[in-house]
C-alpha cells in the first residue's frame, strides 16, 4: 500500500497546469471543520484534508465527519474547458461538479441541477469559508450547509 500512496500523491502542482486555473491550491494541508445546518443548526465538528495527486494536476480531499458521512472529492483539471470536473463520494452517492473561479469565490455547480452549488467563498491562509447553496428563482442563493475551517 505505501507504494500506491506515494504513486498517488505529489508534493505540487504541475507546471503545466496554468497559473489562473490553480485556485485550490491554498486548501492544500489539513483543516479542522465545523459543518453548520442551517435548517436545524446543528453544529458537526470534523476534519477536511487535501492533497496534490495524479502529478499535481488533480488535488483530492477526504472529509470525516464521524456519525454523518465520510467522502472523498476528486478534482481534475480539464484544459479543454480550463475548468475543474469534480467528483465528490460517500456511502451510496456520487455528485459531479464543474469548477471555476467567479469574482472572489471558487463556485462548484452540480453538473445534474445548475441550481446547486457549493461555494468556497473565502479562502485565507489560515482559514476557509465554504457554502452549500441553492439558486432560487429569483436569482438570490439560500445557503443549505456553511462550513468554517481553521488550518490544522
Amino acid at each position: 500500500m505505501h507504494n500506491f500512496f506515494n504513486r498517488l500523491t505529489c508534493d505540487g502542482k504541475n507546471s503545466a497546469l496554468p497559473s489562473e486555473a490553480n485556485f485550490f491550491e491554498k486548501l492544500i494541508g489539513s483543516w479542522s471543520i465545523e459543518y453548520i445546518d442551517c435548517e436545524t443548526l446543528k453544529v458537526l465538528k470534523g476534519e477536511w484534508h487535501f492533497s496534490w495527486i495524479l502529478d499535481g494536476m488533480a488535488i483530492q480531499d477526504v472529509i470525516l465527519l464521524p456519525g454523518y458521512e465520510y467522502g472523498t472529492t476528486l478534482r481534475i483539471y480539464n484544459p479543454g474547458t480550463n475548468a475543474w470536473d469534480i467528483a465528490y463520494g460517500y456511502t451510496g452517492k456520487i455528485m459531479r461538479f464543474e469548477a471555476n473561479k467567479v469574482d472572489n469565490k471558487i463556485v462548484l455547480t452540480n453538473t445534474e441541477d445548475e441550481r446547486r452549488k457549493w461555494v468556497f467563498v473565502e479562502i485565507a491562509d489560515q482559514s476557509f469559508h465554504w457554502q452549500d447553496v441553492m439558486v432560487q428563482d429569483d436569482g438570490s442563493w439560500q445557503v443549505n450547509y456553511d462550513l468554517h475551517a481553521r488550518r490544522i
